[in-house]
């Protein structure tokens, strides 16, 4: 798997797009449906930085490597086995590598609207994750502790929890 970053010459409907990101597989064959994806993703106008395409470009490239490493198929979202494969990624990327669960939750967020997209263009039969329900923390009202039902959201269950991290306190 190489990620390569595209010089000027790389022109999509007549624009230049240099440092767009570009997946090739090891027999330097184009990653199709992720490049397919990089150019629905990162081109919309919802996105419009280009400061977003090299955190895109390596998410997708270390999903996509861990796959290949582990010779699984990234279109397999209904093997069988107890545990998918972005939980199978997520695992990897904490357990394994000993990523901050930041960078684990981006570099799925990533993964999973590859997964959406690959959805919506029929690659995949179902997406390989579900929702489920979860309390969110927000700001909160006057009279939040009344409440006995809390905040409800529905979540992606590949996702690791959002902790957030206690401010460190300056010691004299």
């Amino acid at each position: 798997m190489e990620l390569l970053w595209s010089s000027e010459d790389f022109v999509i409907a007549g624009q230049p797009y240099e440092g767009f990101p570009i997946l090739l597989w090891d027999s330097m064959a184009s990653c199709i449906e992720a490049n397919q994806f990089f150019r629905y993703y990162l081109l919309r106008g919802a996105i419009g930085s280009k400061n977003s395409w090299p955190s895109t470009g390596r998410a997708l490239y270390d999903f996509f490597s861990f796959l290949q490493a582990h010779d699984l198929d990234w279109r397999d979202v209904d093997r069988g086995e107890e545990i998918s494969l972005l939980a199978s990624y997520r695992k990897y990327c904490t357990d394994t590598c000993g990523l901050a669960l930041n960078t684990t939750r981006q570099r799925l967020t990533y993964a999973c609207a590859f997964y959406k997209f690959a959805l919506d263009k029929h690659w995949v039969v179902r997406l390989p994750f579900n929702l489920e329900e979860r309390i969110v923390k927000g700001k909160t009202s006057f009279l939040e502790h009344a409440s006995a039902r809390g905040r409800m959201a529905l979540v992606n269950d590949a996702m690791p929890r959002n902790h957030k991290s206690l401010p460190k306190l300056n010691r004299p």
